[in-house]
């Protein structure tokens, strides 16, 4: 190998950093009050609990195993990154864009979302306990299947074209939620809040028992095989929905 080829080598590796390296420039940043940017860099594994990162640009960043417990994570863009196994616990997230990343098998354990946007995000694995849901969360083309989020606030949420395939969304609240293009193959949605939402969704096999439709845009919906019982569909909008095999709410009347 050349010398210049060894410079070539040296520039595409990655910079490594450690706790005592972000909290020296978090320092240092604060004189000018930017964002401190550390795209592209490489923490994996690294012990950044409580650190106040608001704003911090992690974009194409290595953050696998980090822990993030506790952190200020207000605004931060993190775009791209590798947060495999990463720690989110009790973290602040609000206005937060993770979009492209993979943050499969991390922990979101009282983890706060707020207007955060996951497009694109693959969240394979991930532990979710007691997380805060508030504002308008985007999560536009995630893949989450089996997703463990019985009587999560998910209110107005964006998960157009998600994979939620195999979900456990018992109980959640999903009103005016937008579900366009949704894979929900098999979900429980048991007692699920879905009122006024946009569920135009894959829903073949998925369990609606008992599950408020009210208002809920299910035009040319796939619901083969799902089990409505007991569930409320007063101003349901089914046009062109497919109830082949569906198990319906006694007196319910197909539409025409």
């Amino acid at each position: 190998m050349g010398f210049l080829d060894f410079l070539r080598k040296r520039r595409s590796e990655p910079q490594r950093l450690a706790r005592e390296d972000v909290e020296r420039l978090l320092a240092e940043n604060r004189e000018t009050g930017a964002p401190l940017e550390l795209k592209g860099v490489d923490l994996s594994g690294a012990d950044l609990s409580g650190l106040v990162l608001e704003g911090i640009v992690l974009s194409d960043a290595n953050l696998e195993g980090v822990n993030f417990t506790g952190c200020r994570l207000r605004g931060a863009r993190v775009r791209r990154a590798n947060a495999r196994g990463c720690t989110l616990t009790g973290a602040d997230l609000t206005g937060s864009d993770w979009s492209q990343s993979d943050l499969s098998d991390a922990i979101v354990e009282g983890t706060w979302f707020r207007n955060v946007t996951m497009f694109g995000t693959k969240l394979v694995g991930v532990t979710w306990r007691q997380v805060v849901f508030e504002g308008r969360n985007t999560f536009s083309a995630v893949h989450m299947p089996g997703a463990d989020l019985p009587g999560a606030n998910l209110a107005h949420t964006d998960f157009v074209d998600v994979n939620l395939e195999g979900a456990n969304l018992e109980g959640a609240n999903l009103e005016g939620a937008i579900l366009t293009g949704a894979n929900l193959t098999g979900a429980n949605l048991r007692g699920a809040n879905l009122e006024g939402a946009q569920l135009g969704a894959n829903l073949t096999r998925a369990d609606l028992t008992g599950a408020r439709l009210v208002n809920a845009v299910m035009r040319y919906a796939d619901l083969r095989g799902a089990v409505l019982t007991q569930a409320d569909l007063t101003g349901a909008d089914l046009e062109g929905a497919n109830l082949e095999g569906a198990v319906l709410p006694e007196g319910f009347i197909r539409p025409s």
